[in-house]
């Protein structure tokens, strides 16, 4: 299986910004943004990139992305030891359209942006799964986020299944910080 951890990761995108030639933004989101910022033994087989808040030549990231042996926004079935920049778009994502963006880093022309943390935490919540509570619960503790920061965030879920999900999972916030449960 493909690993790309925070040396990889920035090596990675390194060498994509070294191969534009022209400036673009990319907003990452999922682990990436968790790994950069220096989440302890995290490691993903992607890139997720939240479309709407990106800004950059498709043509010129595909050429880039395939020059460094990363696959472009790959449809289907994938090589279990493939990795991958993935764009994703409005849809089933559990990202509102826009947001506001916080700035990461920039690499030669690339620059990185991500969504606001407690609007991470709200969509991981939406999903639930175990890794998604172990990287909402290091996020909450990162960015000394509050339950009212999460909570304020969850109306921007587009799906009302998500939203409802995120506020039922906000006990396990509750449980991972010294915040007590309060109904």
């Amino acid at each position: 299986m493909a690993i790309i951890e925070k040396n990889s990761l920035e090596d990675l995108l390194t060498k994509i910004g070294a191969a534009i030639t022209t400036p673009a933004t990319i907003c990452v989101v999922g682990s990436a943004a968790a790994i950069l910022l220096g989440q302890p033994d995290r490691q993903t087989p992607d890139i997720d990139i939240w479309g709407p808040e990106s800004d950059f030549d498709t043509g010129e990231l595909k050429r880039a992305c395939e020059q460094i042996g990363l696959l472009f926004d790959p449809k289907g079935e994938l090589d279990p030891d493939a990795a991958y920049l993935q764009i994703l778009r409005p849809g089933i994502t559990m990202f509102p359209e826009h947001f506001q963006v916080e700035h990461l880093g920039r690499y030669g022309n690339l620059t990185l942006v991500m969504p606001p943390p407690p609007l991470i935490v709200a969509t991981k919540l939406a999903r639930g799964y175990d890794s998604d509570i172990e990287d909402a619960a290091w996020w909450v503790r990162e960015r000394t986020l509050s339950v009212e920061d999460i909570e304020a965030a969850i109306p921007f879920i587009p799906q009302p299944d998500n939203r409802e999900a995120a506020r039922e999972n906000i006990i396990l916030i509750q449980l991972t910080t010294s915040e007590g449960y309060e109904p």
